[in-house]
This record gives C-alpha cells, sequence and structure tokens, in this order.
C-alpha cells in the first residue's frame, strides 16, 4: 500500500485532493515546493487525521518578501488560511530553501524526513512533540536525524533526544 493510499484511510479526501491540486497548480506557476506538516507526517511513515495542506514554498512565491511577505497574485486562490498554508522557505534559512524543489505534473514534492522533524522541533507545539515520537516509533533513522540537527541546529539535540527516548521506550 502507498502512502497516499495509507492517508486516505485517515484524512478525508477534499484534504488530499486539495494538497494534489496546490501542488499541481504551484507546479503550473513554476513555484518550487514540497509537502510538509501532518500530511508529510503521514508519508513518512506516521498516517493521522489531518484538516490542512501545508507546503513549503521558494520566494517565487511572492510578489515581495521584505519588509512583508506577499503572496504573488495568481497564488490568491490557493492561500486558504487553517487549510492551506504556504510556508516561506527564503534563503534566509537554507536548510528550507534547500528543500523546495520544481514540481513534476502528477508528483507532490516531500520534504525529507529531517527538516520535517527539524521543523516540528522548531515549532515545538503537542502535535510536533508527538509527530516526532511517531516518526521514531514508525522506524525513523534516529541517528540520521541527530546527525542532521547536530550540523545545523545543535540547540535543538536535546529536544529530539528526550523525544527520541519516549518514543523508544514506548516500541
Amino acid at each position: 500500500m502507498s502512502g497516499w493510499e495509507e492517508l486516505a484511510e485517515v484524512v478525508a479526501p477534499q484534504v488530499l485532493d486539495d494538497a494534489r491540486r496546490v501542488s499541481g497548480r504551484l507546479t503550473e506557476l513554476g513555484v518550487r515546493h514540497a509537502l510538509a506538516g501532518g500530511l508529510a507526517v503521514g508519508l513518512h511513515g506516521h498516517p493521522r487525521a489531518t484538516k490542512d495542506v501545508d507546503f513549503l514554498v521558494g520566494p517565487e512565491a511572492f510578489a515581495t518578501t521584505t519588509p512583508l511577505l506577499t503572496f504573488r497574485e495568481e497564488l490568491a486562490e490557493v492561500v486558504q488560511w487553517g487549510v492551506i498554508d504556504l510556508i516561506a522557505a527564503l534563503p534566509s534559512d537554507p536548510i528550507l530553501a534547500n528543500e523546495v524543489v520544481p514540481g513534476e505534473p502528477g508528483v507532490v514534492p516531500l520534504v525529507g524526513i529531517e527538516v520535517l522533524v527539524l521543523m516540528k522541533l522548531r515549532a515545538g507545539r503537542s502535535q510536533d512533540v508527538a509527530d516526532v515520537e511517531a516518526l521514531v516509533r514508525a522506524g525513523a533513522d534516529v541517528a540520521a536525524i541527530l546527525d542532521f540537527i547536530r550540523a545545523h541546529e545543535p540547540e535543538r539535540v536535546p529536544a529530539f533526544s528526550a523525544c527520541a527516548q519516549r518514543a523508544l521506550l514506548e516500541r
């Protein structure tokens, strides 16, 4: 069973359709992107219910990036706060900027698990911590993620280590 089929068991069809539709539109507009958030958690091994679609998007998604982020006019029909969230992956954050890729028709690019975990650690909300623990329980490569975090944001090592330890105790 593919990751999308597993997601279909716990996520409303409209949410999955939104992910595919928005990815297609971003591809048409030449906006580099990658699926993130709860859907990415599911595709990386822990399908869970979610009501929104989160994409990292490159700077070409914006008419302006300073002093305020302003989306391109063509994206007005895509952005629906709380339903479709486009998260800026700007050059000032090279970890996120390196994750966005040009789309291909029919393919939804996916953020890598190391970056997904880092994003979850940065957010630090209870659902994000639970997602990190669930990914570890689902078999994520703890050593690879730890190496990535050590290399890029070593101050987050204690938070990841605590999540991994709790998760591994529950396996």
